[in-house]
């Protein structure tokens, strides 16, 4: 799908973005795909306005950190925000707490929070959520599955953390590619979300 009038939320130097891609090379598919799909890959973050030109999400299915099955299609009607992360990722770690912030503003409303642990173990993911006091689910992607079906909807994580809004029609309306610097500005995205 091509990505037609969006907007451009924010830009920032792939070089300050790129500081948790993985260097080694053994680069996986994911990463690969990306940058023959991605047309800038300067880390930029998106808002598609307009409903009816909003990307498609994929329906994601999965295991959680602690094995229960996750199935987005589940949440069908609610917002869903999905966050990327890793326990190794220094902005992930910056993030967190805002992420938390967010969710339990948003705990009576009908907004789903999401991780997908990326590229970790299951031991190092889950001392980080419980360092920073996360009680929503991550899915489980150490190979990184979940990102690839991103990657075939032409809206894929180009980096770590990314984290994507998708509205109750389970179309992305937003996809953040920077750690959050507060829990206003996730709360402001969600919000128009709600609002429409």
């Amino acid at each position: 799908m091509a990505l037609r009038r969006r907007t451009l939320l924010a830009a920032l130097p792939l070089t300050a973005l790129a500081a948790c891609s993985d260097q080694s090379a053994d680069t996986n598919r994911v990463n690969e795909i990306n940058r023959d799909r991605y047309v800038s890959g300067d880390g930029s973050n998106y808002r598609w306005e307009e409903p009816d030109e909003r990307p498609e999400a994929p329906v994601i299915t999965g295991e959680s950190l602690t094995g229960e099955s996750l199935d987005t299609a589940e949440w069908a009607g609610s917002i869903i925000v999905m966050n990327f992360w890793g326990s190794w990722c220094p902005p992930c770690r910056s993030e967190a707490e805002y992420l938390v912030e967010a969710a339990a503003h948003f705990e009576f409303d009908d907004v789903q929070f999401v991780g997908v642990n990326i590229r970790d173990t299951v031991d190092a993911a889950q001392a980080f959520e419980q360092r920073y006091g996360i009680t929503y689910p991550s899915f489980n992607d150490a190979g990184g599955a979940i990102a690839l079906q991103f990657v075939e909807y032409d809206i894929s994580p180009t980096n770590i953390p990314a984290t994507f809004i998708i509205d109750a029609e389970h179309r992305v309306f937003s996809v953040w590619r920077e750690d959050f610097k507060d829990t206003e500005t996730l709360i402001a995205d969600i919000n128009k979300v709600l609002e429409q």
